[in-house]
Order: structure tokens, then C-alpha cells, then sequence
């Protein structure tokens, strides 16, 4: 068998990739809104309040450092809010460090919800890391196809 290797290279459009970078900066926006304060959605704010009571005790409260689960949600919820204005702002430098601050984000809190049993709660952070997972693969969109 003879292997070929194929590179095909998608270019998104600038319109397309932008919209599409508007919409993922647009739901980090909401979420760290909604972490930060009740004023959009109080019920999710609610299930965030306590959400993040396990969270800290997943990080940092396995290495033994204590954090109060409100400050922990609010820095959270304030580092999504400048990742997703930086995303809106255009593609500079600091785009880049949200994009990369976004995937660790959104890692962490899928691992955690993993770690609390809570498998069902880390659907919409999935389809969140997949779309900024999207976002750091940058203008050209890459599929490797081996025959």
C-alpha cells in the first residue's frame, strides 16, 4: 500500500470568520455576564453561584489553597467578559491571549464538572472549547486525509 498524503486549505471568508468570531465572543460575553452579576438571566446566575462552591473545591482546593467560591466566579466571569471584548475588537496580539485564556477556561471547567460527577453540565462548555478550539486553528482550516 502506498500512503498519499493530501492537504486541502479551507479559507474562511473574512465576513464568515468574523460573524463567526463575533458569535462565539458574544457567548463568553453572556456567560461572564451572567457569572458576575443576575441582571440577564438569574436563574443560570444562581446555578453558577453554586456551581462554582464545587468548582473551588476542585481548583484550587486539591493543592490546598483556599478561595471563596464567589471570588473565584466573579474573576471568572470578568476574565470572559475581556476575552470576548477582545475577540470582538479584532485580530491582534491580544486576540490571541483571549482566545488561549478562553481554552484554558473552558478546560478547566469541563474537567471539573467531570471530577463532580456532573457529566450532563459539560455540554455547552464542550460546544464552547470546540468553537474556540476553532478560533486558535486561525484563517486556514486544515483536514489531513490519508488514502
Amino acid at each position: 500500500k502506498q500512503w498519499y498524503q493530501l492537504r486541502v486549505r479551507v479559507r474562511m471568508s473574512f465576513p464568515i470568520r468574523r460573524l463567526f468570531v463575533v458569535t462565539v465572543a458574544v457567548f463568553y460575553i453572556y456567560l461572564g455576564i451572567n457569572k458576575v452579576s443576575p441582571m440577564l438571566n438569574p436563574g443560570l446566575h444562581k446555578e453558577f453561584d453554586s456551581a462554582f462552591v464545587g468548582h473551588a473545591k476542585v481548583f484550587p482546593g486539591r493543592i490546598g489553597i483556599k478561595i471563596e467560591p464567589d471570588l473565584f466566579r466573579f474573576a471568572f466571569g470578568v476574565a470572559e467578559i475581556v476575552s470576548g471584548v477582545l475577540l470582538v475588537l479584532g485580530e491582534t496580539v491580544w486576540c490571541v491571549y483571549a482566545v488561549y485564556t478562553l481554552l484554558l477556561m473552558t478546560t478547566f471547567t469541563c474537567l471539573s464538572y467531570y471530577t463532580q460527577g456532573e457529566t450532563n453540565k459539560c455540554i455547552p462548555y464542550l460546544v464552547g472549547l470546540s468553537l474556540t478550539s476553532a478560533l486558535a486553528s486561525g484563517t486556514d482550516i486544515r483536514h489531513w486525509k490519508y488514502e
